[in-house]
């Protein structure tokens, strides 16, 4: 879609060329991170990306990072990614998550800027590439992440919008390169890969000869809607140490459970949007409540994708307490981890 400001790929590209060692990562849902739908793990797109680098600059020492997480937004993204990618300091992320940031019921730019903004703001030669998939019906966060692409001078590989166009023509069938009706199979994971590789085939053929020419990396501008998810915090469910806690348990699975007779449990935590990842029964729908600094109960609703349970939160620590309102069945609530942005 965009080849962006050249400046960081080239960047990284320079630095393969002096024979450094390169880092490849990427972060995103169960696209990325491949599953089922992948036989072979090393087709998967950031895999061949890698390979990419190791055919490109021979003996060149490639270490690659799958962070994708399936089931997973870019809200959970910008709690985790300074841990699962930030911490392994990559020259080169590749961003995933224009199919699982569709909810249909809010939009998640605010939080894929903090990871955008994350990962740009923590090394200033560090490249970011955004890549789109989409569902099977087409839909996609596309349009929204396009608009950040374009605010931070980023390369854009649209999948969708290579594929689509065939598809709807009838030259190719989803099923030979998708599992189901959201994740590609190892054919769908080559052609990403090969959207990739051209466009950094396309990035060496304009690299100039020497480093000193290299064009200047541009500081990171000002937010386009907000910089909240850029200064989050997490924690996982082992690690929360509540202040009360009643008719709740820690299980060794490190997921904190509240059986049908309900129950109550209290933390503390900083931050104007609070993020809860949680597994409610359908029996226990309505059922869970959220109070904050002993306002108002607000319900929790079932949510696959993780969406914040609270939002315009003054700046600061809060008192949180979730409680379990008793339910029919044997289904247990659960919470297996729990985070802030807006710090």
């Amino acid at each position: 879609m965009s080849a962006g400001d050249p400046a960081r790929v080239q960047a990284v590209l320079a630095k393969a060329r002096r024979g450094e060692p390169i880092c490849v990562a990427a972060i995103g849902g169960s696209i990325t991170a491949g599953g089922k739908a992948t036989k072979d793990p090393m087709r998967r797109y950031v895999q061949q990306l890698g390979k990419w680098f190791e055919r490109t600059f021979p003996g060149q020492k490639v270490r690659v990072v799958n962070a994708g997480i399936g089931a997973t937004n870019s809200g959970y993204g910008a709690l985790r990614v300074q841990r699962d990618v930030i911490a392994q300091q990559p020259d080169l992320v590749v961003v995933e998550y224009a199919v699982n940031d569709v909810t249909g019921i809010e939009k998640m730019d605010e939080s894929y800027e903090g990871v955008l903004r994350q990962l740009l703001g923590s090394s200033t030669n560090r490249a970011v590439i955004e890549l789109f998939f989409m569902h099977k019906d087409g839909k996609s966060a596309q349009a929204e992440q396009v608009a950040l692409g374009r605010h931070y001078g980023l390369p854009m590989i649209s999948f969708r919008d290579a594929v689509w166009p065939e598809l709807q023509a009838g030259k190719l069938k989803w099923e030979t390169i998708y599992d189901d009706v959201v994740h590609p199979n190892d054919a769908g994971h080559d052609i990403a890969s090969e959207l990739l590789r051209g466009f950094l085939n396309a990035s060496l053929a304009k690299l100039p000869a020497k480093d000193s020419d290299l064009p200047a990396i541009a500081p990171v501008p000002a937010p386009l809607i907000s910089d909240t998810f850029e200064r989050c915090t997490m924690f996982r469910a082992a690690d929360l140490k509540p202040l009360s806690s009643a008719g709740w348990t820690c299980v060794k699975s490190n997921v904190w459970e509240c059986g049908s007779a309900g129950g109550r449990i209290e933390y503390e935590v900083r931050g104007t949007v609070l993020m809860l990842g949680r597994n409610i029964p359908v029996a226990a729908n309505n059922k869970v409540e959220l109070i904050v600094d002993g306002g108002t109960p607000r319900p929790i609703v079932r949510d696959g994708h993780n969406r914040p349970v609270a939002k315009g939160l003054n700046a600061g620590l809060h008192r949180v307490a979730v409680v379990v309102h008793p339910f029919d069945g044997t289904d247990k609530v659960q919470i297996s981890w729990g985070g802030a942005a807006g710090l």
